[in-house]
């Protein structure tokens, strides 16, 4: 079910059966030069589709911005801050629960999104409810590691190629080209760096470290939508349990 095409009846009528109320969230901004700047929320937006069959399931529509500042010095980036995002979700959240909605589950597409979701759940549990939230590209690496993917290297790329292929352009793919701080600094990922076998956060603006924008242990020119469509499969069929799991959850 989707909220947006229920009407205010249809709605009061489905929040009385205590639904999870999924909320897919993401990022409008830069994925190198290959793959599109909607890739953080068209993924969940993309794994919400595939659970809206779901009974006692209702998708929100995407919230397609967030948090990245670290960005915006590739073109087509959009940043609306932390506090930016965490009143969006707060809003979404808190007028719904004055419906009666109690269990939330937010479908994240960008890791710098997680401190305003966390904010904004931890009220959701203070007022009686309970948010559940869930990064897909740190899940389905943790499923299967051959999906250790960094940012818009060759799992999101691949994702995006299964997704929606005119979304992605691998012929104007760039290499890589990390920029390390010294000789005995190296680039471990967009904010952070790796000494003496120990990692360091070190942020910066990202196109300091990766000039090109990705960054990740795979080159997205090996991308293929075989790849992303067994790493949105995987996905979708746990978030299925597990949101199946979250109608039983206990809430205040």
């Amino acid at each position: 079910m989707y909220l947006g095409k229920m009407t205010t009846a249809q709605a009061k009528e489905a929040f009385q059966k205590d639904p999870v109320l999924v909320i897919p969230v993401g990022s409008t901004e830069q994925h190198g030069a290959q793959c599109a700047l909607g890739t953080d929320y068209m993924v969940p937006t993309y794994l919400a589709d595939h659970v809206a069959d779901m009974e006692d399931v209702i998708i929100a529509p995407t919230v397609p911005y967030g948090v990245c500042p670290y960005h915006l010095s590739f073109e087509g980036s959009i940043n609306i801050g932390y506090e930016g995002l965490y009143m969006v979700l707060h809003g979404i959240m808190d007028s719904l629960m004055q419906h009666g909605v109690r269990r939330f589950a937010v479908l994240n597409g960008h890791g710098g999104n997680t401190p305003s979701i966390d904010r904004a759940a931890l009220e959701v549990y203070h007022k009686g409810g309970i948010c559940a939230s869930i990064d897909w590209w740190s899940l389905v690496a943790e499923l299967d590691e051959k999906f250790r993917g960094g940012h818009g290297d060759i799992l999101e790329t691949s994702a995006m190629m299964a997704v929606d292929p005119e979304a992605v352009h691998l012929e104007l793919g760039q290499p890589m080209n990390p920029q390390h701080p010294s000789e005995n600094v190296e680039a471990a990922y967009i904010q952070a760096v790796r000494y003496k076998g120990g990692t360091v956060r070190l942020v910066r603006d990202t196109k300091e470290i990766a000039p090109s924008g990705w960054f990740g242990p795979f080159d997205p020119k090996d991308s293929t939508a075989e790849l992303g469509q067994e790493a949105l499969d995987i996905s979708v069929a746990f978030i299925r349990g597990f949101l199946e799991e979250m109608k039983g959850f206990a809430c205040k």
